[in-house]
C-alpha cells in the first residue's frame, strides 16, 4: 500500500552571534584565526586555528554577563589547554635526561658505600662499571612505553618501579605547550585590544 506522505514538521532554528578574528602580526606564530560564537546566555563557543592546526573549546557555564570572548581573556593557558587538548602535557619524556637520570644512578650508588640512595642499593666497583658500560643501551628510547624493552636494566638501575622515577624526571619542557601557550596568550591580547572598541561603538 503506498505510505501517507505525512506533513514535515518545522525545522528549529537557532541564532547565534559569530565573531571571526584574524590576529597577524604575534612573534614567531603565523596568522592566527578565531571563531566567536555565543550561543546563549552563559553559554559560549571557541575555535582557534593556526598553520595546520586547530583546538575548539565549548563553555556551557560561563560567568553571568561575559561573551564568550570575556569568558576567554579570564582564563589561565592550563585551564584553557585542558579544553583545547587534554592531553598535551607542559612536559615531556626526555631520552637525553633519560641518560643523564641513568649515570647520575650509578655513580651515586657507588660513592654510597653502604645502605639505600635514592636509586637503591649501593654498588661495588665491578657491578658499577658494568651496569654503567650497559647504560649505552638506552640511547634510542623515546618513550616510557618504548623503556619497557629495556625493563630488566632500567629495573637494576631505578629498582623495580622504575616508571615512577623515569616519568617524574627523565623530561624536558615540551615546545608543543609553549607554542599554545603563546597562540593563546596572542588571542587573549587581542580579544583584550577589541573589547574596548566594542564598548564604544
Amino acid at each position: 500500500m503506498p505510505t501517507e506522505n505525512k506533513p514535515a514538521e518545522p525545522l528549529q532554528v537557532e541564532r547565534s552571534t559569530i565573531t571571526k578574528l584574524g590576529i597577524t602580526g604575534a612573534p614567531s606564530l603565523d596568522p592566527i584565526n578565531v571563531f566567536l560564537e555565543d550561543l546563549a546566555p552563559r553559554k559560549g563557543k571557541i575555535t582557534v586555528s593556526c598553520y595546520d592546526k586547530s583546538w575548539h573549546a565549548y563553555w556551557g557555564g560561563m560567568w553571568d554577563g561575559l561573551t564568550i570572548g570575556q569568558f576567554f581573556c579570564r582564563l589561565d593557558e592550563h585551564y584553557i589547554i585542558s579544553y583545547f587538548s587534554p592531553s598535551l602535557s607542559s612536559m615531556r619524556f626526555s631520552n637525553d635526561a633519560l641518560m643523564t637520570l641513568a649515570k647520575k644512578s650509578v655513580i651515586d650508588r657507588r660513592r654510597m658505600r653502604k645502605g639505600y640512595w635514592e636509586f637503591g642499593d649501593s654498588l661495588d666497583q665491578e657491578d658499577a662499571r658494568d651496569l654503567f658500560d650497559q647504560i649505552d643501551d638506552l640511547r634510542g628510547v623515546e618513550s616510557i612505553s618504548v623503556g619497557h624493552q629495556q625493563g630488566a636494566l632500567l629495573t637494576d638501575l631505578f629498582g623495580p618501579e622504575w616508571w615512577h622515577l623515569v616519568d617524574e624526571k627523565a623530561v624536558e619542557p615540551n615546545p608543543d605547550w609553549h607554542y599554545l601557550c603563546r597562540i593563546i596568550a596572542a588571542v587573549q591580547q587581542a580579544l583584550g585590544q577589541e573589547q574596548p572598541q566594542q564598548e564604544a561603538a
